[in-house]
């Protein structure tokens, strides 16, 4: 495996594309949906890389200069070559290299320094393909599949499950891993639900201690899915006073605040 997948950081960081045409519209696809400022550079541009700069409020940057062999360019964090030119492409590829510049070329693989996947941002996951070796038809047909299998996970028990290792791990609990998967093969945890039984009680008053935290280390179901005879006034101050019973560490909780958040979304 040449390109191993990694993540790049592109908060407040700064892409440059050199060259308007159909290779410079794939780059800027890839690309659109990160935190960086995109700087575009060529000639011209297609209707489509103008009407994109248009409705991007400022985030896509273009500017009409000419392209040549000699041309120089500095000052940005990750370089994206991809003019319809191979020559002028292979001697921007040169210039880059030899200024140890982290860039891809879109033409051709090279001896581009990073070869950026096709992604899909879900949630607190991200899937990724990299598709530098498959033609783009089959590739744009995987990354369909790609989709549909993302949908399959449970955001909200995912965001649960990290809450909870994240306490685990403050604690220094054995065995985590095992804790974790099993916790995520259960049906029994359903927080946002219980929440949802108590809609007169105080979320301040509903996060959980070292108690329930214990509890899951034990392996102790823990079965707060909503139950239909939760109708009972009697029934439901029951939950608030067990609710109660695991507020006593307010300093040592999970965050259930979030996860009440998360029911907003």
């Amino acid at each position: 495996m040449r390109y191993l997948p990694v993540s790049l950081d592109t908060y407040e960081k700064k892409f440059l594309i050199l060259g308007g045409g159909f290779l410079a519209l794939s780059a800027l696809k890839s690309i659109i949906d990160t935190e960086a400022e995109i700087y575009m550079i060529a000639d011209s541009f297609t209707k489509d890389i103008v009407k994109k700069s248009e409705e991007s409020n400022g985030k896509i940057k273009l500017k009409e200069h000419e392209l040549t062999e000699d041309f120089i360019f500095m000052g940005y964090d990750y370089i994206l070559i991809a003019t319809e030119n191979f020559e002028l492409n292979e001697a921007l590829e040169k210039r880059a290299h030899s200024r140890n510049m982290i860039y891809e070329r879109f033409d051709i693989l090279s001896k581009s320094l990073i070869s950026i996947n096709k992604s899909l941002e879900r949630g607190p996951l991200t899937f990724s393909l990299n598709s530098s070796r498959i033609n783009p038809t089959i590739t744009d047909i995987i990354f369909e599949d790609l989709e549909d299998f993302s949908k399959s996970y449970n955001l909200e028990k995912l965001n649960i499950l990290s809450e909870i290792r994240s306490e685990l791990v403050r604690k220094n609990s054995q065995n985590i891993d095992e804790i974790i998967r099993n916790l995520y093969e259960s049906e029994t945890i359903n927080l946002s639900t219980f929440l949802e039984t108590m809609p007169k009680y105080k979320i301040e008053d509903l996060k959980s201690s070292e108690k329930l935290l214990n509890q899951i280390e034990k392996g102790d179901e823990i079965n707060l899915e909503k139950e239909s005879t939760l109708n009972d006034e009697k029934l439901i101050e029951k939950r608030i006073d067990e609710a109660k019973n695991l507020s006593k560490d307010i300093d040592n909780d999970l965050n259930l605040e979030k996860f009440h958040d998360l029911d907003k979304n």
